[in-house]
């Protein structure tokens, strides 16, 4: 993807952004501790959802790991935690900040992150049916429409942002969507210097819009 590049930077160029990556990468280990334990399907939507808006977000605009190859290990995981391959969710956003629309490429990376998936669920289905039934894809798919509602809502007016302190502490400023289009790779730790109050901003998170 020609626009990739632009819309991507390596966690070194910002100072203490190595320490707050590897803060990311215990609360991934930590879904996937949540996810063994089996919790009820509401658990799962929100874990999801919110693993989607804060790790995997900033991992999409700035890998975590100075190496190709960790880098590429550490997605098939979040492939494995959110049930659907990190490298398309990667290239979907990219070509979203781009304005190139949602167009899906299926690399060999992402051909291998959905071979990860569908083993992994065919093992839920064998080894645990009642849950993966009954709890895992209700929520599975309750977090895919949070997700979607997360952002819809975060342009169905133009690009929102939300300068809640709650929300912005929970979800690594996420709330500061326009900030975060106007500086794509800047650091999340970063993006309240940047604000502007732009016309479109909201006393409510995306997903309660």
């Amino acid at each position: 993807m020609s626009h990739a590049p632009a819309l991507v930077a390596r966690a070194a160029r910002v100072p203490r952004a190595a320490a707050w990556d590897s803060v990311f990468v215990a609360l991934a280990v930590g879904h996937v501790v949540v996810l063994a334990a089996t919790p009820p399907w509401y658990v799962i939507a929100a874990a999801l959802w919110w693993n989607a808006n804060t790790i995997s977000h900033n991992f999409i605009h700035r890998p975590f790991f100075g190496t190709a190859r960790a880098n590429r290990v550490f997605s098939f995981l979040l492939s494995l935690v959110l049930g659907f391959p990190q490298t398309i969710w990667r290239d979907r956003h990219l070509r979203h900040h781009a304005g190139l629309g949602d167009a899906v490429r299926f690399s060999r990376r992402a051909t291998a992150e959905i071979g990860g998936v569908a083993m992994l669920f065919g093992a839920m289905a064998v080894v645990a049916p009642e849950f993966f039934l009954l709890n895992y894809v209700p929520g599975w798919l309750a977090g895919l429409g949070l997700c979607w509602l997360h952002g819809h809502y975060e342009h169905a007016r133009g690009t929102t942002s939300h300068y809640g302190r709650l929300y912005n502490l929970l979800f690594f400023n996420d709330g500061y969507h326009a900030e975060h289009h106007a500086r794509p790779t800047l650091h999340w730790t970063e993006l309240p210097r940047m604000t502007e109050h732009p016309p479109h901003a909201s006393a409510w998170p995306a997903v309660l819009r």
